[in-house]
């Protein structure tokens, strides 16, 4: 007899366990809190000039970005110069910040990519003179405070958020684990953060 009651106590206590369980996970889901996306979608790039990963990327990150709207994707290049080794990296980015300073950034950042073996200073001056800047301040601007300070606050954040490797990929603050096809791993993780804030926003109208 008492064999029965304690097998009794134990089936019992195995039920209100599993059902207990069970309600738990019913409330977690009933209460779980869905993301709210909204557009655009940003993707955050940290990344080196002189890194031959950066410059395989390059083309990948540019096609993809050439498929979404200004209004639906939100491309932000951020420095993470790997100075121990790679000499003109920390230059390079000070130079495109410079450029920044006159509206060419972009401009100045595709002509740095795409001539990764030639980013000494004379060729950053050279690729200035492309551009049609104004030398003077262009070359003023390579020592303005404000204009390293860019480098060195996108340089201080990767290092606060535990990012050492370049290129790094942040899409809505979370970060990428890149796959052997980097091309649709970026397009289909952006289109579905994309239809995920039209979604929620037809769901509001």
């Amino acid at each position: 007899m008492k064999n029965l009651n304690t097998n009794i106590v134990l089936v019992i206590s195995i039920v209100l366990g599993i059902g207990l369980f069970a309600g738990l996970v019913y409330f977690i889901k009933a209460n779980k809190t869905e993301e709210v996306v909204e557009l655009p979608v940003v993707l955050e790039e940290f990344s080196d000039f002189q890194c031959p990963a950066c410059g395989a990327y390059y083309p990948v990150v540019e096609k993809v970005r050439s498929e979404f709207s200004s209004e639906e994707l939100d491309f932000q290049y951020k420095h993470l110069p790997l100075t121990t080794i790679h000499e003109y990296a920390y230059t390079s980015a000070v130079a495109s910040e410079a450029a920044r300073e006159q509206g060419k950034f972009e401009e100045y950042y595709r002509i740095l990519f795409e001539n990764q073996d030639n980013l000494t200073d004379e060729d950053l001056l050279n690729y200035a003179q492309e551009l049609e800047l104004d030398i003077d301040k262009f070359k003023s601007d390579l020592q303005n405070p404000d204009v390293i300070a860019r480098v060195d606050n996108d340089n201080k954040e990767a290092e606060d958020r535990g990012y050492d490797s370049t290129p790094t990929f942040v899409l809505n603050g979370k970060r990428l684990t890149m796959s052997t096809n980097p091309e649709e791993q970026l397009r289909n993780a952006i289109q579905e953060k994309i239809d995920q804030a039209k979604s929620q926003q037809q769901a509001t109208e």
